[in-house]
């Protein structure tokens, strides 16, 4: 079993650069996920929930109007709109290979935002320059 600790969290690039107290508050809040080759875990249109943040594996994100990418890099992030409006996950990801990712539940990472707004700052920040990249591909 996969231990999430401070180092291993440290280095994904949603947390790169946070404090360690910072990252002692949003390790209790990540769960290990195995994703199997051929999943579906996110489907356009459905409430967005969760968070997942890619640790291996290659998966498939694509779009209502035909649009595609994938993801495989460690620290990837998918389901963003988990925090961000419209609270409905934007595209379907299909896993390519079996894999391993992160989750935090929306729930949880909302209330972590609420209770330390410098720390939401930055999270936010972040999840906003990953939106930026990817918004080209969704429209």
């Amino acid at each position: 079993m996969l231990t999430i600790d401070v180092k291993l969290i440290g280095q994904l690039d949603l947390f790169k650069g946070l404090l360690p107290r910072e990252l002692e508050k949003i390790v209790p809040l990540l769960h290990h996920m195995k994703i199997n080759e051929g999943e579906e875990f996110i489907t356009i249109g459905q409430p967005a929930k969760t968070l997942y943040i890619i640790l291996s594996g290659n998966y498939m994100v694509y779009f209502k109007n035909g649009n595609a990418f994938t993801v495989h890099y460690r620290g990837d992030i998918v389901g963003w709109t988990t925090v961000v409006t419209p609270f409905r996950y934007s595209g379907t990801v299909v896993a390519l290979t079996d894999g391993e990712v992160l989750t935090l539940s929306g729930q949880d990472f909302r209330q972590l935002l609420l209770e330390n707004a410098e720390l939401g700052e930055k999270i936010m920040k972040k999840i906003h320059a990953i939106m930026g990249e990817r918004t080209p591909f969704s429209e």
